[in-house]
């Protein structure tokens, strides 16, 4: 896992002395600075195919070399540690290398720590000595030295490669005789044996808020160190102390367990939840993490994002894809405090009241199924609805994934929220745009600029008496106008715009209402394999 992760970028008043000698578009700057600070923030929450989208439009509408180089940047570290992207991610450093002096640096050192996390020692050694060749007082000279020690180390006790094996001597070939009749003998069928499991059963750890004033727990027996067991205890924030019942102050992270559930209540949230609660002081205030076991997780999970009511077979789909979408998050954030959130930026998980007895049998049924890819789980995206055809996660995202690629998908054309209509007037447009920074004044129309193979409107040209500016649906237009997707129609009927739009959701991956019509008459396995192509179910533990 890598040991580096991403960090805020500069904010834009920092760039002035960075590129005095270039004319800035302020309002082309502010945008691109917002689309890389929220980048950080959909990171924070798991909306990695978000996070890059931003980045992309920050690479777009950015004139300066520096916001450009920034975004590329992040985008390098966004693929590398959180998608699975290496190879992508290599490219992008060799592009800032080569484009944009002012990321060069960083960018060679980046491109030399990534081949050494992938154990590709040699290159990461030529790649080191490039860096003390260009900069010989750089600033991660200290960290590129023993990165170096450690790779050399590596490779001189690496074992010699083996000499060819020899050519076997020609055999001379056996005369041709009749062949014997033969004999047949019945073939015993094997039983059939479920796969062993390979792991032990995990904990995830859930973010249920980042930071709030109070904590109230409630429960029989809730014990924590230090403190004994009791039924209740109220917890605030004072210089970076845990107060626990307005009194006591304990320092450091504090650990709430009980064999019975424990009601929890901060900010508007409360839930009764299994497992324990983990309570640690955060710029002045209180973030909360939920330990629970994998399994007792989607327990809650599959019903907060399905309707319980849904077949059986759609449920357990849904327990699988939202299983292998937590272990993929587990995997890729062990250098976070969080392995997920408890809301729809991850997945919805509302806690025990939402447990069902059918969407429970579905998590049970199918313990431990994660879907895999080359070896590696996959990123489980899904939505409420593609729309009648998924999207290409290449062709809107930028993502080369070939499990999340673009097919017909009529199942969710007979689901809700799979139709939708939005109405604007060309004013009420113009102001939408300029609350997110973006200035269009008389707008003459506006239409597609780029499709997917899906038929979405990844990029839309919008035409202005000041200009023409081609820019990313998702995130301008139907950011401005809360359009529920990009699979779209754009219609102007006499000065005001008819948006006629299928599906809910960005539509990579999974569709909840399209996997809950074909479970009528689908197995599961066959729902994911129509989902996720490609792929195959192994049962972890």
């Amino acid at each position: 896992m890598k040991k580096w992760r991403y960090a805020l970028l500069l904010p834009l008043f920092l760039l002035a002395g960075a590129v005095a000698a270039q004319e800035i578009n302020l309002e082309q700057e502010q945008l691109a600075r917002w689309h890389i600070n929220y980048a950080s923030y959909l990171i924070d929450v798991g909306k990695y195919l978000e996070a890059l989208e931003n980045y992309h439009t920050a690479i777009e509408v950015t004139s300066l070399s520096k916001t450009r180089s920034d975004a590329l940047l992040a985008k390098a570290t966004l693929l590398s540690s959180f998608l699975d992207a290496d190879e992508e991610a290599l490219k992008v450093y060799q592009e800032v290398r080569r484009n944009y002096q002012e990321g060069a640096e960083i960018a060679l050192y980046r491109e030399g720590l990534l081949l050494f996390e992938l154990n590709r020692f040699s290159e990461a050694l030529e790649t080191f000595n490039a860096y003390f060749s260009q900069y010989p007082s750089g600033r991660f000279q200290f960290q590129a030295e023993a990165l170096m020690e450690k790779a050399k180390e590596v490779l001189a006790k690496a074992p010699p490669p083996k000499p060819p094996e020899p050519l076997p001597p020609p055999v001379k070939p056996e005369p041709v005789t009749e062949p014997a009749p033969p004999v047949v003998k019945p073939v015993p069928v094997p039983k059939p044996t479920a796969p062993s499991p390979t792991e032990a059963r995990p904990e995830v750890r859930v973010r249920i808020s980042k930071g709030t004033s109070e904590v109230v727990l409630s429960g029989r027996g809730i014990c924590s160190e230090g403190l004994g067991c009791k039924n209740s205890f109220s917890l605030t924030c004072r210089n970076d102390r845990i107060v626990v019942d307005g009194s006591q102050g304990v320092q450091g992270v504090m650990v709430f367990k009980s064999d019975n559930p424990i009601s929890l209540t901060c900010e508007d949230k409360k839930k009764r939840l299994r497992g324990r609660i983990w309570i640690k002081p955060r710029e002045g205030k209180l973030m909360v993490i939920n330990l629970v076991d994998m399994e007792d997780y989607l327990l809650s999970v599959v019903p907060s994002e399905s309707y319980a009511s849904w077949p059986l077979e759609t449920l357990k789909a849904q327990a699988v894809a939202a299983r292998t979408y937590a272990y993929y998050q587990k995997l890729h954030r062990e250098n976070m405090d969080y392995d997920l959130v408890d809301d729809e930026g991850d997945q919805a998980y509302k806690g025990m009241e939402r447990e069902q007895a059918r969407s429970s049998q579905a998590v049970m049924e199918s313990t431990g199924e994660i879907l895999m890819h080359q070896a590696r789980p996959i990123l489980a995206m899904f939505s409420a609805n593609s729309g009648g055809y998924t999207a290409d996660a290449k062709a809107v995202f930028n993502l080369n994934k070939t499990y999340l690629s673009a097919r017909p998908d009529p199942e969710s054309l007979k689901g809700k929220m799979a139709y939708w209509t939005r109405e604007f007037s060309t004013s009420d447009i113009e102001t939408s745009l300029g609350r997110i920074g973006i200035t269009a004044r008389g707008i003459r129309q506006i239409e597609p600029a780029e499709k997917g193979p899906s038929g979405r409107i990844v990029k839309v040209r919008i035409r202005s008496s000041s200009n023409d500016k081609v820019f990313r649906t998702r995130t301008t237009l139907g950011r401005a106008l809360k359009l529920p997707e990009i699979l779209l129609e754009i219609k102007n009927q006499d000065g005001r715009y008819v948006f006629e739009g299928r599906g809910w959701g960005h539509g990579v991956g999974y569709s909840q209402w399209g996997s809950a019509i074909m479970g009528k008459d689908t197995s599961y396995r066959d729902i994911l394999a129509f989902y996720y192509p490609g792929t195959t179910l192994e049962k972890k533990w």
